[in-house]
């Protein structure tokens, strides 16, 4: 299981910084990584990189895309996916700032019809990153 901290990228960061994730990835990376003697330069990092998600507005679109599939659940905040003739599991997470996905592989399911964001996923342990619209081309 992987953990993906996915965040809604500005409009105009995500225009400079298509080509180049990595860069991007290693700005998230330090934001993640900073202690609490930097949290004042990381939030205003964050603030310059991404863009705050509606929480309640968030919450019930995923649930509206998936409300008559079977293999969905949802409450207060968390989404899961569970698939198990596919071997498919995806838990989100909804916070404010970004939300946190585990899931055993990268298709992230709840999220594939998800529009109107350009998200970008961050798992940092395994240093892997990537847009999520990519993966579903």
């Amino acid at each position: 299981m992987r953990t993906y901290y996915i965040f809604n990228v500005n409009k105009e960061m995500s225009i400079l910084t298509k080509d180049s994730p990595y860069m991007l990835f290693k700005s998230f990376e330090s934001i993640y990584l900073a202690d609490r003697n930097d949290l004042g330069m990381a939030s205003t990092l964050y603030e310059q990189l991404a863009a705050k998600f509606n929480k309640a507005m968030l919450n019930q679109k995923i649930t509206e895309e998936y409300k008559g599939n079977q293999h969905y659940m949802y409450t207060k905040d968390h989404h899961n996916y569970y698939n198990k003739y596919k071997d498919e599991t995806c838990n989100i997470i909804v916070k404010n700032s970004y939300l946190v996905c585990n899931s055993n592989n990268t298709k992230l399911e709840l999220l594939k019809k998800l529009t109107g964001f350009n998200l970008f996923a961050c798992d940092f342990e395994n240093k892997d990153y990537f847009w999520l619209d990519e993966i579903y081309c």
